[in-house]
């Protein structure tokens, strides 16, 4: 996740709920549950974004989505860049701590700052893919939390490279931004919708998705 400036933007929460993805007809692959980082392998949205999913995806059939990660609190986007950045700290012992936590904050959201709110922490943020119709995802060119340039969304666009990997990626990337969702310039598995880094990309004076939990809203 590519360390913007959205800060700035006010927040007007709508107060649309999270909703439970096991009711939804998406694949579902908790990562960080699996990966020991996350003590559940429920997974959740706001509701309104569930239900955009559901027409994204009848749109692309026989393609469906498998979705790694929605909302996630504090203290998973904690666990997440605490291992990434001890991740770092070993391949990189020559690099001085700022610069490997400005490096870990191009991909992972600091979450000890109470003034910047994880996208993720909304119920607005998904990380996602696409399946064909025997259940294999699409070639995307890398694996989904591969912290390198080649996840960038347009990396297959500037560079002579895989033509197939570059339509997939372009398929799920204009089905998602053309339903309204922000596509993450370093991650094409990540999409925002209603939260203050969607509001900063689109230039809306507000976002209307804040933290969940902050009014006793809870999964």
């Amino acid at each position: 996740m590519t360390a913007v400036d959205f800060e700035h933007i006010a927040i007007r929460e709508n107060g649309d709920p999270l909703t439970d993805l096991r009711s939804y007809p998406f694949d579902l692959c908790p990562s960080y549950f699996r990966r020991g980082l996350s003590p559940t392998s429920a997974m959740y949205v706001r509701h309104t974004v569930a239900e955009m999913l559901v027409g994204i995806q009848r749109d692309l059939a026989p393609l469906t989505f498998r979705i790694w990660d929605g909302y996630r609190p504090r203290s998973v986007q904690s666990n997440i860049y605490l291992h990434y950045l001890a991740d770092l700290r070993a391949a990189h012992p020559e690099k001085e701590e700022a610069e490997l936590r400005k490096e870990a904050e191009i991909f992972v959201t600091e979450p000890g700052d109470p003034r910047r709110i994880p996208p993720h922490a909304t119920g607005g943020a998904v990380d996602l893919t696409l399946l064909d119709r025997a259940g294999h995802e699409l070639d995307m060119g890398t694996a989904f939390d591969h912290f390198g340039p080649e996840s960038a969304a347009l990396y297959f666009e500037e560079r002579s490279g895989d033509s197939l990997v570059r339509d997939n990626r372009r398929r799920l990337r204009d089905a998602m931004i053309g339903a309204g969702f922000r596509c993450d310039a370093d991650e094409w598995w990540h999409f925002d919708f209603g939260n203050q880094i969607w509001a900063a990309h689109y230039k809306e004076p507000e976002a209307f998705y804040g933290e969940i939990g902050q009014r006793g809203q809870r999964p």
